[in-house]
């Protein structure tokens, strides 16, 4: 039997702000909202970590770049997520090297985690990066099971990884909920607002023209190349990239739209709390997620006096009041030694999901623009991966990652039709019931 999604009414604090926590080390840089350049040489379409890092690569190959956001550049996901960063994806290491070519896959989002600690260091950005490692919660035995079978999996070919029966994993989180869990060590926490902040600050100092607030409204092929149409003007392009996940729009790039879904995902802050009450929640300060399709995802702030608690609540359409009631409820459930505790802050974001839950990269057949997206929710490293090599092929300084050239299936009809979602989300909390 299916339980239906239960909330409790989250305390709230006096300075409570429906915005992200991050925000706060990160503000929003002023607006630019000045007229389009009539010609580039590559237009960047979406100013998350991809179009930034891509628009940033293109201009260090002295490429005339303009990147356009239909926001405030650096405000969608990429400074809204967990600031969880791993290799690997969507699918477990075991699911992913059982794919053709599956090794090479996943030896590229060991670059893509290296590469961000590398680049990290490289640009100074202080965004309290740190090796924590991660532990996978296993909400079923079944999940259980499935996680010593992964951990053998890593270990097979050289990473660092155990699994923790139900007993001995409650040294490394404070809860008696789950049946086990899989720590990796090759994992990182970082804030990611002030990541995001960073690689702005990168991108405009290589000489990236940055508009806020400006979408790309219509794409179309003139000559030997792009006419991209925006509130600000027209800009001609010799190459087009977009790089908008979860905020892709249909109508701009129909082929795209088609291969991304946008789901919801929700994060709180608690209030400040004693440093000891945060130690109680995650003894050795790794990065906390569960198995469950409609996961929980969880972590100390960078300052180690807040608790972080996200998840995705629902597919069907969710306010953010609901959202961050339904996240305090799983919190408390979890970690009852939180109850009590207020909620400072509440935000959320759209993940861009995919048929086969592997992120894609190439050129869209219809168009002609490059690509890259569909991260799934785990796109910190490979994001901004993406993006360099993106910028690097355009520029003929380097080659497309090891995911290019894949086949993307389209989302199935019945998934895009926004009445059907909550049929989908049941189907999902079923599977949850089951360990599936």
């Amino acid at each position: 039997m299916v339980v239906p999604m239960r909330s409790t009414i989250a305390p709230l604090t006096d300075d409570y702000l429906p915005v992200p926590y991050w925000w706060d080390a990160a503000p929003a840089r002023p607006a630019d909202v000045a007229a389009v350049e009539a010609h580039v040489e590559v237009a960047v379409v979406g100013g998350g970590l991809t179009g930034l890092a891509a628009a940033r690569e293109l201009a260090l190959a002295g490429r005339r770049v303009a990147l356009l956001e239909r926001d405030v550049v650096g405000h969608g996901a990429s400074s809204r997520n967990g600031g969880m960063v791993h290799p690997g994806g969507k699918l477990d290491l075991a699911s992913l090297l059982a794919l053709p070519g599956g090794r090479r896959l996943w030896d590229e989002t060991v670059a893509a985690f290296e590469g961000l600690d590398a680049l990290i260091g490289e640009l100074g950005i202080d965004c309290g990066w740190r090796r924590s490692g991660h532990l996978e919660l296993a909400h079923h035995p079944r999940a259980a099971l499935r996680l010593r079978q992964v951990a053998a999996v890593h270990r097979s070919i050289g990473e660092e990884a155990r699994f923790l029966d139900a007993r001995a994993v409650r040294s490394e989180v404070g809860s008696t909920r789950f049946e086990g869990g899989l720590v990796v060590e090759r994992s990182g926490a970082l804030d990611p607002g002030r990541l995001t902040a960073g690689m702005v600050a990168a991108a405009e100092a290589a000489g990236v023209s940055l508009h806020d607030l400006t979408p790309a409204t219509a794409l179309a092929r003139s000559g030997p190349g792009f006419v991209v149409h925006t509130p600000r003007g027209p800009l001609r392009a010799r190459d087009v990239v977009v790089a908008t996940d979860g905020t892709t729009d249909r109508a701009l790039v129909p082929w795209l739209g088609r291969r991304i879904l946008a789901v919801g995902s929700f994060l709180i802050a608690t209030e400040p709390l004693d440093p000891q009450q945060v130690t109680s929640v995650s003894p050795a300060g790794r990065m906390l997620f569960d198995t469950r399709n409609f996961l929980h995802y969880w972590r100390a702030s960078p300052d180690g006096r807040r608790v972080l608690f996200g998840g995705r609540t629902s597919f069907a359409p969710t306010t953010l009041a609901q959202a961050r009631d339904r996240l305090y409820d799983a919190m408390v459930r979890i970690h009852p030694q939180l109850r009590g505790v207020a909620v400072a802050r509440a935000w959320g974001g759209q993940v861009g999901l995919t048929a086969d839950r592997l992120p894609h990269v190439g050129r869209d057949p219809a168009s002609g623009a490059v690509y890259a997206m569909g991260y799934c929710g785990t796109g910190v490293a490979l994001s901004t991966h993406f993006g360099r090599a993106v910028g690097r092929w355009l520029a003929g300084t380097g080659e497309l990652p090891a995911f290019a050239g894949r086949r993307w299936p389209a989302i199935p009809g019945p998934a895009r039709v926004p009445a059907l979602l909550p049929a989908a989300g049941l189907w999902y909390q079923a599977r949850d019931a089951l360990g599936r």
